[in-house]
């Protein structure tokens, strides 16, 4: 009688569990910055305004924070940047003979940058200190 209560007990307990499925999504914070962008950049430098295109792409890792900013400065170079939630970080990386660093941020969907690009092939070491917004399309 004691191992029939026991059994019919243990069946109860067992009978009352619900197996629970915990799926983790993963968020990729680079999609925030990805897509097409009409830019409008101020350069502190030169105290005038240009207006460009940019693509910001990722990389193809999925595990990766890295994106790739196409046609950056308006003078169709490709730079990375690493994303850190909603931040950008463009660490300091020559391409084409500029040297380019600077930060940038999500703010209502639009990308708001901070960025110096200095001319190596200039001859008195020009440097354009940009503040710009890339409004998304």
């Amino acid at each position: 009688m004691k191992n029939l209560l026991l059994s019919i007990g243990l069946i109860i307990a067992l009978s009352s569990c619900d197996v629970v499925y915990v799926e983790e999504v993963i968020v990729d914070d680079r999609e925030f910055f990805t897509g097409r962008y009409d830019v409008e950049e101020y350069s502190e430098t030169l105290n005038q305004t240009t207006s460009y295109n940019l693509r910001v792409l990722k990389e193809g890792n999925s595990r990766s924070n890295v994106v790739f900013l196409d046609n950056f400065y308006g003078v169709g170079i490709e730079v990375f940047a690493e994303v850190y939630g909603g931040g950008l970080r463009i660490p300091r990386q020559i391409v084409n003979d500029y040297r380019i660093q600077g930060v940038g941020h999500i703010d209502r969907g639009d990308l708001v940058m901070t960025y110096s690009v200095e001319d190596l092939r200039s001859v008195s070491g020009f440097t354009d200190f940009c503040n710009t917004i890339a409004y998304r399309r």
